[in-house]
């Protein structure tokens, strides 16, 4: 039999999220946190659990594609909405799990134009304003995976010889990368790029929200990482 329940969407996700925050690593937390805190709770936190419909959810996803959120993100959304709603159900909070009833959104990210080439001078030079263009550049020009960047150790490569070494990979810095790379101060960490916020290397939604920014501060369309990256590889930056 159904338990007696008057929780919100909300209060349940605050709830699962909170009492299961301990299973997940840092990265994972926080882009739980990410989708649960900035896209769940301000669209459909108020909807009683009782009261989740296939269509409310059905238009919820159809609000965040017209925010311009990207497929694979509100891929992810539903990934978490549809693993939360799970336990929802086992708990007998509500009888059947309504994300399940929703066709899955398609991944593959949204088609953008391409920056143009003052475009990309733009974001690099927003970037180094930002202080941050060490780490952009060399994302940028290297082919690292964002994983990849972010937890890129002074081990992993000889800049005098232009070489990062990633598992079986090895990857080329250009003269560029290698002027910015010695140019960076000395630290006690063994990665090389730090959060000035944290001391800590960026986490995968912090740099996320880095890039949005330096898009948003250099008045550019949104544009993915990894495509502006491929774009950046393309044309030789």
């Amino acid at each position: 039999m159904q338990k007696e329940n008057t929780l919100t969407v909300g209060q349940w996700c605050g709830q699962w999220f909170t009492a299961n925050r301990h299973k997940w690593n840092g990265n994972t937390e926080g882009g739980y946190r990410n989708l649960i805190y900035s896209h769940i709770l301000p669209s459909i936190g108020s909807v009683a659990l009782s009261d989740l419909t296939e269509q409310t959810i059905t238009d919820f996803y159809d609000t965040l594609r017209s925010q311009r959120l990207s497929a694979r993100s509100v891929w992810c959304v539903h990934l978490l909405l549809r693993r939360c709603m799970d336990e929802a159900a086992q708990d007998q909070l509500i009888p059947y799990n309504p994300v399940r009833l929703c066709q899955e959104p398609n991944a593959e990210e949204y088609k953008t134009a391409p920056l143009r080439l003052g475009q990309l001078q733009r974001y690099l030079n927003e970037a180094e304003q930002l202080g941050v263009l060490p780490l952009i550049y060399t994302g940028l020009s290297s082919g690292l995976r964002q994983c990849e960047l972010i937890t890129l150790s002074w081990a992993d490569f000889h800049v005098r010889y232009r070489y990062i070494l990633k598992g079986q990979r090895l990857l080329s810095l250009n003269a560029k990368a290698e002027h910015l790379l010695k140019q960076m101060p000395e630290t006690d960490s063994p990665y090389v790029f730090l959060n000035p916020k944290t001391g800590a290397p960026y986490k995968l939604y912090e740099f996320y929200y880095l890039h949005k920014k330096i898009l948003k501060q250099a008045r550019l369309p949104w544009v993915a990482f990894r495509d502006l990256q491929c774009q950046c590889m393309e044309v030789g930056i």
